[in-house]
């Protein structure tokens, strides 16, 4: 509730003035719409926040007529409205009294202080940096659970009412001069008052961004102060105690909210291969300017990698900032682009092509092109780079007295990482959040597997000696870097413009590893770093491939090609267990596949989610693998069938040709 001592709006009482009296029979109207209680009740709310304009309280008790004749109303007005309408459309509603931080004000607390000289401690409820303030709460029917309702705000549900009213981003102006609620206590005539501060302030409010709020440092400071305040924030509503004695209190919530405001933005704001990942979603949704500015704020934030400029300029060029879109293809050029076939047939460059700097941007692709084949297409051009293990680690050994966590992996690890790594984060590490939640899931496993993780550079002479027999093979192939990085236990490699990228968390297994905390999944992928080599050939064999694969058919032979190369140039299979239960039954597994192969349903076949039924994961590798291997051993031309299986996307040719199936049984 507003205080003419604090704040009087002139244009919401001269709109209140000039305004038409709210109808009782639209407003039921509104209420008995279909839908769920929720949103029948969001419905009237939203009627009467548009309906009813929010005007400082006079400290007149009206009645719900004399309130909907006059056409506004404070708070209380709001709340007494609000219950009416919804009890004649046979809804149970209670009131709300709360306590919400303010901006400190010298003139709210004299109002303050001459209200509880004239009327007592009652009105303690608001002064020099607080306010009171009245909502309800409305039954739901279903649940018999409790939501909230504050038709003079506008906001209705739990999860509305937390962003709204304790949430860090941008809030509805209604609630602009509310900085925090600190007190919530529900009322019913007849009945104890019911605390509820327990459920607003720390339950829901901790449970924000996925529970992450309530690991901030500043959190036990809120928390305490929250309960510190509690009885004494009653006893102010009861008129038994002035709330004003508590100045301490408040300004220990006024500060602990301050705090957690910045943690919080710290550990939520996107990082800058998340800002990039947005950036390249806002260009899939044709939002250039958006992507240009998304682009531009995770480029500024240290994002490395020349594919990211580029997209950049792709998202400048489509929003006509041709001078932005030149100089982020320059700052793309001179960190490496050499993609100039892409360069060159771009639709979202097209906007560029008649300025006169656009053929010296062709060259200079064209002349880091030639360098990039120069170097990668030697086995021996290839880099292998571990120092993100290395950073992981130490990162890993301060998060116990770390009062961040969050933040210092994303600090000393994620921001630090090399490009590789940050290519590595939107889809697999995701965010700092998730590794975290990750390593405290599996705290045994981590604790144990530094050393293996740590020989991840060693296995370098054996993935060069794959590189130079798959030369042998395949005259065309290139070798591009192979990053190592400590990743969130879901992906053990994967490629990207800047190279390989191996999760070697997988890899970690071996003697004394323990593998308890792990679920089934985890267990069948788990391999000890002895099985690099072979993951690296099958990422290898990744890089080369030109396939379009949509169909299960396609997505099992993509796979599961790469899978029968690699096994031509490095020994082991990353996928044993798979193979052993592929070989076992492989005629009903080839009926089963064949059956569907035509459709474009992979979840039985590949990846995580085709374990079920007692099956190992990605049978749809082995039955890739198995056609592959057929059609190249039923080949004349041994390195036109390797060019065929990297290349061909004629599936179903290269099944016909094989002849695979035709001796089971």
């Amino acid at each position: 509730m507003k205080h003419p001592g604090f704040l009087l709006l002139l244009p919401a009482l001269l709109a209140a003035q000039a305004a038409p009296g709210l109808s009782r029979a639209e407003a039921l109207a509104v209420l008995a719409r279909p839908g769920t209680a929720e949103a029948r009740v969001r419905a009237l709310v939203d009627h009467l926040h548009r309906r009813l304009p929010w005007v400082a309280t006079d400290y007149r008790n009206r009645s719900v007529d004399e309130i909907l004749a006059r056409g506004s109303g404070n708070c209380a007005d709001h709340a007494k409205v609000l219950q009416d309408l919804l009890r004649a459309g046979g809804f149970e509603a209670r009131w709300v009294q709360e306590i919400n931080l303010q901006v400190p004000s010298d003139r709210r607390q004299v109002s303050a202080r001459a209200k509880v000289a004239e009327r007592g401690p009652r009105f303690s409820v608001f002064g020099y940096r607080h306010n009171d303030h009245r909502w309800l709460e409305v039954r739901d029917p279903a649940s018999a659970a409790w939501f909230p309702a504050d038709s003079s705000l506008g906001v209705v549900g739990g999860e509305a009412w937390v962003a709204a009213r304790l949430g860090f981003g941008p809030r509805p102006a209604a609630v602009a001069d509310m900085i925090a609620p600190v007190f919530v206590e529900a009322v019913q005539p007849g009945r104890p008052r019911e605390p509820r501060s327990e459920a607003y302030l720390l339950h829901a409010f901790g449970a924000m961004a996925g529970g992450r709020i309530r690991t901030l440092p500043a959190w036990p400071a809120w928390e305490r102060a929250v309960r510190a305040l509690e009885p004494h924030a009653s006893g102010a509503f009861r008129g038994t105690e002035d709330l004003h004695a508590q100045a301490g209190t408040l300004a220990a919530l006024a500060e602990a909210y301050a705090a957690l405001r910045g943690q919080a933005q710290a550990l939520l704001s996107p990082s800058a291969a998340e800002l990039a990942q947005q950036g390249y979603r806002a260009l899939l949704a044709k939002e250039p300017a958006r992507a240009a500015d998304l682009y531009d704020r995770a480029l500024a934030a240290g994002l490395k990698g020349a594919q990211h400029p580029y997209q950049g300029a792709c998202a400048h060029a489509l929003a006509g900032h041709g001078d932005a879109a030149f100089g982020l293809l320059r700052k793309a050029l001179d960190q490496g682009f050499h993609q100039e076939a892409a360069l060159r047939e771009d639709a979202d460059l097209a906007p560029l092509h008649a300025d006169p700097r656009w053929p010296g941007v062709l060259a200079a692709a064209e002349a880091n092109a030639r360098r990039f084949r120069a170097v990668h297409s030697d086995p021996d051009g290839a880099r292998f780079i571990a120092t993100d293990v290395d950073l992981f680690w130490k990162a890993y050994a301060k998060l116990p007295a770390a009062p961040d966590p969050v933040g210092l992996l994303r600090r000393e690890y994620l921001d630090q990482g090399s490009a590789g790594l940050q290519d590595f984060i939107p889809n697999r590490i995701r965010s700092a959040a998730n590794l975290l939640e990750v390593i405290r899931r599996h705290p045994r496993y981590f604790a144990a597997i530094r050393e293996n993780t740590l020989k991840a550079a060693g296995v370098e002479a054996a993935a060069r000696r794959s590189f130079r027999a798959f030369k042998a093979l395949y005259a065309d192939a290139m070798f591009p870097d192979v990053t190592f990085v400590v990743g969130a236990l879901d992906s053990g490699g994967t490629s990207s413009s800047n190279g390989l990228l191996i999760g070697v968390d997988l890899f970690g297994g071996g003697p004394g590893v323990p593998l308890d905390e792990m679920d089934d999944w985890h267990r069948g992928v788990i391999h000890a770093h002895t099985d690099l080599p072979s993951i690296i050939a099958h990422e290898l064999i990744h890089f080369q491939q030109r396939h379009e694969a949509r169909t299960l058919l396609a997505k099992a032979f993509h796979e599961g090609s790469a899978d029968f190369l690699a096994s031509l140039i490095a020994e082991g299979n990353f996928n044993q267990a798979t193979y052993d239960y592929g070989y076992a039954h492989e005629a009903e597994l080839w009926r089963q596949f064949r059956a569907e192969m035509g459709g474009e349903d992979a979840s039985r076949w590949l990846y995580g989610s085709s374990r079920r039924d007692g099956r190992p994961a990605d049978l749809g590798y082995f039955m890739g693998f198995r056609i592959a291997q057929a059609y190249y051993d039923r080949a004349k031309d041994k390195k036109q069938a390797v060019r065929d299986l990297l290349t061909s996307s004629d599936f179903e040719g290269i099944l016909k040709a094989s002849r695979y199936g035709e001796d089971l049984k």
